[in-house]
């Protein structure tokens, strides 16, 4: 995906609590981007091919661990892409019923020793991973909670024995986790979910268990309210908090790939309006734009020329992700 330079923000030496979604409105706008120089799409018939295709593309001789999760149901997922960039494999996205066959052809492919199936049997049925099990020598590993916090818990207990930065997003919706399990894709950071007001159990003892020296909070205050952020600082008092937002999910994913990347000359544009697709290019841990179907949004506009892209990557059919927007098309 490119030369991508990963950042960390200089005033981690001092607990404190940044929020550049207000940095961000005394800073002088950029001028709109001008169309990038190439545009490429990875995709498929519907959001298991385009998995699947994302997986043939980024991991051409195979893989030996593969993540598998729902392609129908977002919250037990959004925690995979961190993970599935910890075990240096695809995310693969599969529905509630058979197996796709294009998922059972990319998986023969990949010729994995392990398949890591995150989410309970309501997120990815004991039938679909009975028809893993063979497509896996070392067989199938299911990463489960009793909710979608749990889950995440799980995943960051398993994959992360320690972790200097933890990722944190609501998981009451998809569009901010998206952008920040990209960001802890690359930076070998969990990503952990919270409710809108309130820190839940499983989050608050895997924070205390890894006390890392940087929480990277993504989402507004209409998302995840200043309660999360005070009870944050008395979990952790020495632990600097950095939020990390926007307007809109579009310009909160700007932020993340601003605070995550010095330079994006090669991101990744995907649908901010469903999560299959995106969540398979942020398991890549590659920079990981957001955008309507039909146009570029103006925040994401801003950071092609904020963060010098060249070209783009789009992640889905025409039906997700029109040639308009991943032709830099800006909305009106």
């Amino acid at each position: 995906m490119g030369a991508a330079v990963v950042r960390r923000a200089a005033a981690a030496a001092v607990a404190c609590t940044v929020t550049l979604g207000a940095l961000a409105a005394s800073v002088v706008v950029p001028p709109p981007a001008q169309a990038a120089t190439t545009a490429v799409r990875w995709w498929g018939a519907d959001r298991y091919a385009t998995a699947a295709a994302v997986s043939r593309e980024a991991f051409p001789k195979g893989a030996h661990d593969v993540v598998v999760v729902s392609g129908a149901r977002f919250p037990d997922a959004l925690a995979a892409a961190p993970l599935a960039a910890q075990l240096g494999g695809p995310v693969l996205t599969v529905p509630p019923g058979p197996l796709p066959a294009v998922v059972r052809t990319e998986l023969e492919r990949l010729s994995p020793a392990v398949v890591h199936v995150v989410g309970g049997s309501s997120a990815v049925g004991d039938d679909v991973v009975r028809q893993l099990a063979p497509l896996a020598s070392g067989g199938v590993q299911r990463v489960q909670g009793a909710d979608r916090y749990e889950t995440a818990a799980a995943v960051a207990t398993t994959a992360f024995p320690s972790a200097s930065e933890v990722v944190l997003a609501s998981g009451q919706d998809f569009p901010d986790a998206l952008a920040a399990g990209s960001a802890g894709a690359a930076l070998g950071s969990p990503l952990l979910l919270t409710e809108r007001g309130t820190l839940p159990a499983a989050t608050r003892e895997v924070l205390t268990a890894l006390a890392p020296a940087r929480i990277t909070l993504v989402g507004g205050p209409a998302v995840v309210t200043p309660d999360v952020q005070q009870q944050l600082r008395a979990l952790l008092p020495g632990t600097v908090v950095v939020r990390l937002s926007g307007d809109d999910r579009y310009a909160t994913a700007a932020a993340v790939a601003r605070d995550t990347w010095e330079t994006v000359p090669s991101p990744l544009l995907a649908s901010g309006e469903g999560f299959p697709d995106a969540l398979a290019g942020a398991a890549l841990g590659a920079p990981l734009l957001l955008t309507r179907r039909d146009c570029l949004p103006s925040a994401t506009a801003r950071a092609f020329t904020d963060l010098s892209v060249q070209d783009v990557t789009g992640l889905g059919g025409a039906a997700v992700l029109s040639d308009a927007a991943l032709g830099s098309t800006p909305c009106p």
